[in-house]
């Protein structure tokens, strides 16, 4: 007589699941119900400022990069241009920090200019729905 045939362990015959792919499930239930709330509470405007804070965060994300360098290469912090002043006038330190600050300063006005325009734009979509048109251009 044969035994019967026992099933294989449940840890087995379920798909392991990587690292990634476990925070995008813990990604997606907290952000889930978030994007609930935020439909719920304002309409049209919540993917405005979805989209907004995304660029917020990948942007932001985006002005660590030449700090991030300038700390690894040059072993500095440079965090405004009053800093940059008090580096040697012919130091390569010094000009290396204006272009840091600065790069810094032109991705916030990317920013900047992303989220306001965003703005108009879905303003205005929203307007041109209900009946109204704001004057001003996105």
């Amino acid at each position: 007589m044969s035994s019967p045939q026992v099933p294989s362990s449940s840890s087995s015959s379920k798909k392991q699941l990587t690292s990634r792919e476990k925070a995008e499930k813990i990604l997606a239930a907290v952000l889930e119900p978030i994007d609930v709330v935020g439909k719920a509470l304002m309409g049209d405007l919540w993917k405005t400022l979805y989209e907004s804070v995304q660029d917020a965060l990948a942007l932001s994300l985006l002005l660590h990069i030449p700090s991030l360098i300038g700390t690894l290469i040059l072993g500095k912090e440079f965090s405004g241009f009053d800093t940059c002043m008090r580096e040697s006038p012919f130091g390569v330190n010094r000009f290396a920090c204006f272009i840091i600050v600065t790069s810094d300063f032109c991705l916030w006005i990317v920013l900047a200019g992303r989220i306001i325009s965003r703005f108009l734009s879905d303003l205005n979509q929203l307007l041109a729905k209900k009946g109204g048109k704001y004057v001003g251009k996105p």
